[in-house]
């Protein structure tokens, strides 16, 4: 087999199977791919050209490529081809098809996305627990318009239905209860109890490793005029001749389940027309909503928000609280459901609370550098053996067992 068609079907390999990476940014570039149309079979040569042309994007935006041969009395042994990409391809688009010389040329926009992998993480292969909590909204005379009203609690569940298409997490649905009660200052209000918010306890409640929440900033329209009731306004809006932009921003934060902290954030931002009459009650995922082309908008950039939630998760280190210990034996509150199976390894950490000089509280951990061996496995929960008595290194419920 030639280098050019090894070093493709590597590609592709990775494309498919790149899903333990961690987003860093995306941006277009223009490549050219070309194969020889072989017999008159165009769509052959087609989709060997959009395969070199996507091969040739991961290549400019940033890949090495590894080669070793090995050769023994003069045959080749070994050929060994590896490609480490820097990227991923999101999404493409054919510009331009040409013949020449027997070639045939596919011209395409590609967008590709930087990506920083996790190689030889054992914590990416478990699923692992996130609770959707409810949204706060930071002006709720806003959501007048339309009866958006529901949108805390909506929000929520279209996120969560947009994360099940996700297979590296597991959902509890929190959409009941909001972690912020001053959306203005989220999430940098402190608790009475000096901690960021009450994440950790209600991760503790749901049996979550993380915790999403966010606030809506924005459901402002763009010209308040153009949804008045005066007869010119009302023309105006029949006429297609107002501007009836509406803008929806979301700050989205995810935090660590066991010391509430957060551990990445980011705003979404979307506006499209908002084409329903301003009497009408549509509600905040409605099906009336949805078919709107501020409704699909939105769905875009919640998918967008799953999208990158699971890639931000997919590397971060698996944790599973110490429920009950039995002698040596340790039973543990995540199951056969996060992928654990028996035989699986964990490190063993202890846990600490602690405050800083401005007596805000913490958790810190320490390894005490002993590992417990999976034994038993059930949906929910599971057990294993460690090989030192828990009480000579003082292991206590609430401890923790980390995959990194």
């Amino acid at each position: 087999m030639n280098d050019p068609i090894r070093l493709r079907r590597h590609f592709l390999l990775f494309l498919f199977l790149c899903s333990g990476c961690l987003s860093a940014h995306a941006e277009w570039v223009q490549v050219t791919g070309s194969a020889m149309v072989e017999n008159g079979l165009f769509d052959q040569a087609r989709a060997r050209a959009r395969d070199d042309a996507l091969q040739k994007a991961v290549m400019k935006f940033g890949a090495q490529v590894h080669s070793q041969q090995e050769v023994k009395r003069g045959e080749l042994t070994r050929d060994y081809l590896k490609v480490d990409a820097n990227a991923k391809v999101r999404r493409s688009e054919v510009q331009e098809e040409y013949l020449s010389n027997g070639f045939l040329h596919v011209v395409m926009n590609v967008q590709m996305e930087e990506v920083a992998s996790c190689p030889d993480s054992q914590a990416s292969q478990y699923r692992k627990g996130l609770a959707v909590m409810g949204f706060s909204l930071q002006s709720p005379h806003q959501a007048a318009l339309g009866n958006l009203y529901g949108v805390d609690q909506g929000l929520s569940r279209a996120l969560q239905e947009a994360l099940r298409k996700q297979d590296g997490l597991i959902l509890f649905a929190g959409g009941d209860t909001r972690l912020y009660q001053d959306s203005v200052n989220a999430p940098t209000r402190y608790t009475v109890e000096q901690q960021m918010t009450n994440a950790a306890e209600l991760a503790r409640h749901l049996g979550a490793q993380f915790v999403v929440s966010g606030v809506v900033r924005d459901l402002s329209v763009e010209d308040q005029d153009a949804f008045g009731g005066s007869p010119l306004q009302k023309m105006l809006r029949f006429g297609n001749l107002s501007n009836v932009t509406r803008n929806f921003s979301v700050d989205l934060f995810v935090h660590d389940g066991f010391s509430g902290s957060i551990i990445w954030h980011k705003n979404f931002v979307a506006k499209a027309d908002w084409s329903a009459s301003p009497s009408e009650k549509i509600g905040f995922g409605s099906s009336e909503f949805w078919r709107m082309s501020y409704g699909q908008e939105v769905k875009k950039l919640i998918n967008t928000m799953a999208y990158l939630v699971d890639e931000q998760l997919r590397c971060q280190p698996f944790m599973t609280r110490i429920s009950r210990i039995s002698g040596k034996t340790l039973h543990f509150t995540s199951g056969a459901s996060t992928g654990i199976r028996p035989g699986d390894k964990f490190a063993l950490y202890r846990t600490y609370n602690f405050f800083d000089a401005q007596r805000m509280s913490g958790i810190e951990l320490q390894n005490v550098k002993t590992v417990l061996t999976v034994s038993q496995v059930h949906p929910e929960f599971g057990s294993g053996t460690i090989g030192i008595e828990p009480g000579r290194i003082n292991i206590q419920e609430d401890d923790l067992l980390i995959a990194w």
